[in-house]
């Protein structure tokens, strides 16, 4: 699949329905690989943390979340085609999943949460099978690696947080049955309803940023943070 390096991470460079036939080829071919989709803080985060960075290169496919990320991209030099994030991601993925009647596990940060995604999931794409899932009941790792691999799963949704879902997923990858882990995150309450999302247009453009500025003027100090990546790549570009 076509990537381009990115300070350091290899994001894959396609349109969203090409990453996700490839999502489809790995989940058919059972090597239990993992997608991680980076956001602007998270690729910051892991160039600052060795661990973090190890565990996000593991990544099979690492999809380019943030917008920061593709601006950073087109400084360098080398454009992505565009954002691609962890949940129009699933989404897509999912509704090719349920043409085929395949199996989805999910592990979240609470029962409450993950019931509400399962619900929405067999609404949206009642050909899916629900293997499975946990919301925190499992007392440890050991014992959730069981359960998961007694499901053995087509897609295991882990929506743990980064950085622990990245350094869950690259951690437990030699350890578990599942077609294709995706690392998502916050991503899980939007799909289960409980998280407000900026609308698709405003996603698809790369300016779901300004959308939530000019929503939420408190988010300032925050984006103004990001800023850091754009001008890591401004010096790359100048010093090579």
């Amino acid at each position: 699949m076509n990537v381009r390096e990115i300070l350091g991470v290899k994001f894959v460079n396609a349109g969203i329905m090409e990453t996700v036939e490839n999502g489809m080829r790995l989940m058919e071919e059972r090597k239990n690989a993992y997608v991680a989709a980076l956001g602007t803080e998270q690729l910051q985060a892991a160039r600052r943390d060795g661990r973090l960075m190890e565990a996000v290169r593991g990544a099979e496919l690492i999809l380019p979340q943030g917008s920061g990320i593709l601006c950073a991209s087109h400084i360098l030099g080398l454009p992505l085609k565009g954002r691609i994030s962890a949940l129009d991601f699933a989404s897509a993925l999912m509704a090719r999943m349920s043409e085929k009647g395949m199996s989805i596990f999910i592990v979240g940060p609470d029962t409450e949460l993950v019931e509400l995604a399962e619900e929405k999931i067999k609404s949206r794409y009642p050909g899916i099978i629900a293997a499975g899932s946990d919301g925190g009941f499992c007392t440890s790792e050991i014992e959730l690696t069981a359960m998961i691999n007694q499901a053995a799963p087509d897609l295991l949704l882990v929506a743990l947080g980064s950085p622990r879902q990245e350094l869950w997923m690259h951690r437990c990858q030699g350890k578990l049955k599942a077609g294709l882990m995706l690392g998502f995150g916050e991503e899980l309450k939007a799909l289960a309803g409980e998280l407000v999302i900026a609308p698709k247009r405003w996603r698809d453009s790369g300016f779901e940023w300004l959308y939530w500025l000019i929503k939420e003027p408190w988010r300032i100090p925050r984006m103004l943070r990001r800023t850091g990546l754009i001008f890591t790549a401004l010096w790359r570009r100048l010093v090579g």
